[in-house]
Parts: structure tokens; C-alpha cells; sequence
């Protein structure tokens, strides 16, 4: 308890309580502010509650944490506890599939947005799951992806990708148009 394999991802809840996703360990662990462990839930496998690579978390308005499963190719709803709501996807790659996602989202709106690694885009839903759009497409240019890892959305909308596989940041628009590219 309270030690990690591959953490990979991590949210607050409104209670300020941390949640690490931990790919190695299959398992989501709760921490305070102070680094005292609260709790974990979760258990390898691929039914319902279990994960296979838990790779990136958020939380909702209603304090419901959004686990991306990785090697499941879902996306698993909770309560901030760990008990499971629902869940959507599946490998592929059309509306709503994945493969290997990776990183979670959520705007203002609770709208999901998921990095979907080896498909090269994000996919954006609602909070029940149904698919509301998708942006980026395999490449190096603008507005494409190469395995993009995660994504931050801020209050106006803007999407800040971390596209991983091109060793850059891109900032789309709330429609997934291409706006600026930041290197390091």
C-alpha cells in the first residue's frame, strides 16, 4: 500500500484527496495533501472495476473520476471511492473506439476528452460516453498527432495536447482547429 510500480496519471477530487492511476499495479491509490495513504481500488483483470493499465484519471463537477484503461481500450466511471458507475469503448478504430489510450480530460462542461495513443487523435464525449467528435489525424503537421500522451482543457476551451510521439505541445481550439505549436 502507498507504493507505486509505473504511476502514470493523477487527479484531485474536490476534497483535495490525490488519485494516482499506477499502469504497474493496476490499481488506483488515494493520497492526502501530506502524502499519507487513504486507500487504493481497482485489481487487474477486464471486468467490470478491474483495469489492465490504468494510464490517466480526472474528475467531473459531481466528483466522479473518469480512469482511462489502456490495454481494455475504455474509459471506466467511478465514484471518487472507487465504486463503478460505467464504462464505454472498445478496441477499434472508429467514433468512440480506441487503442491504447491514454490521458483524460474534462472542461467546464464535464465534456471527456481522451487521448486515444495509437490512433493519433483525441476523441471528445459526454460524460455518459456518447462520442461527440474527434481531432487529429497520424502525421507531423499541424493539427497532427504522433501518440499524443495526455491533454489539459481550460475554461474558454482550448485544447493543450502533449503530443508525445513529435516532441511538441499543440493548442487547438474548442473545434479542434490547430492554433499554435510550442516546442521546447
Amino acid at each position: 500500500d502507498g507504493q507505486f510500480v509505473l504511476p502514470t496519471g493523477m487527479a484531485f477530487d474536490s476534497e483535495e484527496r490525490l488519485h494516482i492511476a499506477d499502469e504497474g499495479t493496476h490499481r488506483i491509490s488515494v493520497f492526502d495533501t501530506e502524502g499519507a495513504f487513504l486507500g487504493k481500488w481497482g485489481e487487474k483483470g477486464s471486468g467490470d472495476g478491474q483495469f489492465d493499465g490504468p494510464s490517466g484519471i480526472g474528475f467531473d463537477s459531481n466528483d466522479n473520476a473518469y480512469v482511462v484503461d489502456q490495454h481494455n481500450h475504455r474509459v471506466q466511471v467511478f465514484t471518487r471511492d472507487g465504486e463503478q458507475i460505467r464504462q464505454w469503448g472498445e478496441r477499434g478504430l472508429g467514433d468512440g473506439q480506441f487503442n491504447q489510450p491514454w490521458g483524460v480530460a474534462l472542461d467546464s462542461n464535464d465534456s471527456v476528452y481522451v487521448a486515444d495513443w495509437r490512433n493519433d487523435r483525441i476523441q471528445k464525449f459526454t460524460s455518459d460516453g456518447r462520442f461527440l467528435a474527434s481531432f487529429g489525424e497520424s502525421g507531423g503537421g499541424e493539427g497532427q498527432l504522433s501518440r499524443p500522451s495526455d491533454m489539459a482543457v481550460d475554461a474558454e476551451g482550448y485544447i493543450y495536447v502533449a503530443d508525445w510521439g513529435n516532441e511538441r505541445v499543440q493548442v487547438l481550439g474548442p473545434d479542434g482547429s490547430f492554433l499554435v505549436m510550442l516546442r521546447g
